[in-house]
């Protein structure tokens, strides 16, 4: 045997093991919560992807007619229907385009009898009220019977959505009335003063004389109070022709003479004014606006749907709620999808815009 022969290492008792882990079986339980985990989430996805196009082909193919939802109040003959409808809140831009939506879906079904109209608001801008009253008048000359059921206040601007109705049924605590158009906006001179801010204003020079007229950074000059007033009066003179013409006959006006102190201490003097209602802006609970002419009767909602029945000769009336239908924001979700509206109330009261208004409310 060579020399150089090295011997082979001596046994070990050491015993190599792989350094990876044997795997663990899992139980036939976390299988089963797996698998239903996987199920739950692709069905959410399946049916929430399902409502998604229900939703969008409802608004593609949405008319007139789908605008508007429907909820039978009472079951009777479909062919004399009584439509009722809620106009509530503050008269808006908003509120113009959804009348026009329940406009458009009744003005031309021959089913539709009678409109029960709902009024509980304290007015709002000059604008949309007048293009409510508009449609209101012509569902009237269309054929259809018109009876307003006014709640806790129909004042102001919705008063005059009301006037061209047949007949008006107030409730016993409505407020009514507040015949009158009012400007309102702020005046930040004095704060802007304290904070050391200059509002700076170029006007045209042919613009120069009335471009800022009511600017919310100085106050109104005498010149400029006299000008808005006008604008103001020619309001106020479109709103009792409105009221005339609505109610015709059935309209009591009386005069009445005030008097007034003008200025204060020595310089004070008494003025004496001459008011004629209900055109002086007051409001009135039913009994006085019954007595003026305001309304015709106090009840409520269901009164009135059976007096639009009456004067409509309808011996099975079918009485049906019409509203705005919920868009597919709403649908999805269950809000109101956020408007963009490039001037609206609240962008131009943000502002400072002077707003005219046909509304109740005590500065």
């Amino acid at each position: 045997m060579s020399d150089n022969l090295v011997p082979p290492p001596p046994p070990s008792d050491v015993v190599e093991t792989s350094s990876a882990a044997a795997p663990r079986s899992r139980s036939p339980f976390s299988w089963f919560l797996n698998i239903l985990g996987i199920v739950f989430v692709l069905g959410s996805i399946t049916l929430n992807f399902i409502l998604l196009i229900v939703v969008i082909a409802q608004a593609a193919s949405a008319d007139a007619n789908t605008r508007v939802a429907t909820n039978i109040i009472k079951k009777g003959n479909t062919s004399q229907t009584v439509a009722v409808y809620h106009l509530e809140d503050v008269v808006a831009p908003e509120s113009a385009r959804a009348f026009a939506d329940f406009h458009k879906a009744v003005i031309k079904d021959n089913k539709v009898k009678a409109i029960v109209l709902r009024v509980v608001s304290p007015g709002g801008r000059v604008t949309s009220s007048d293009q409510i009253h508009r449609m209101v008048t012509e569902l009237r000359e269309a054929g259809k019977t018109v009876v307003v059921s006014m709640g806790g206040v129909a004042a102001s601007g919705g008063y005059f959505i009301s006037a061209p109705a047949h007949e008006i049924m107030a409730e016993p605590t409505t407020i009514t009335g507040s015949i009158g158009v009012l400007m309102t906006y702020f005046v930040f001179e004095d704060a802007m003063g304290k904070l050391g801010i200059d509002s700076v204003v170029i006007k045209s020079t042919h613009a120069e004389p009335w471009k800022d007229a009511g600017s919310p950074f100085r106050k109104l000059s005498p010149r400029e109070r006299e000008y808005l007033l006008t604008i103001l009066d020619e309001y106020q003179q479109q709103f009792e022709e409105v009221v005339r013409a609505g109610r015709g006959d059935r309209l009591k006006t009386r005069t009445n003479t005030l008097s007034r102190v003008v200025g204060e201490g020595e310089a004070a003097t008494v003025e004496e004014i001459t008011e004629t209602e209900p055109f002086n802006g007051k409001i009135y609970l039913p009994t006085a606006a019954k007595e003026l002419g305001l309304i015709d009767s106090i009840g409520y909602r269901a009164d009135a749907i059976d007096r639009a029945a009456e004067l409509a000769n309808l011996t099975k009336p079918h009485v049906v709620r019409f509203s705005r239908k919920k868009s597919a924001f709403e649908l999805l979700f269950g809000a109101k999808a956020p408007e963009i509206e490039s001037i609206g109330p609240k962008a131009i009261r943000a502002y400072g815009t002077p707003t005219f208004e046909m509304i109740w409310r005590v500065q």
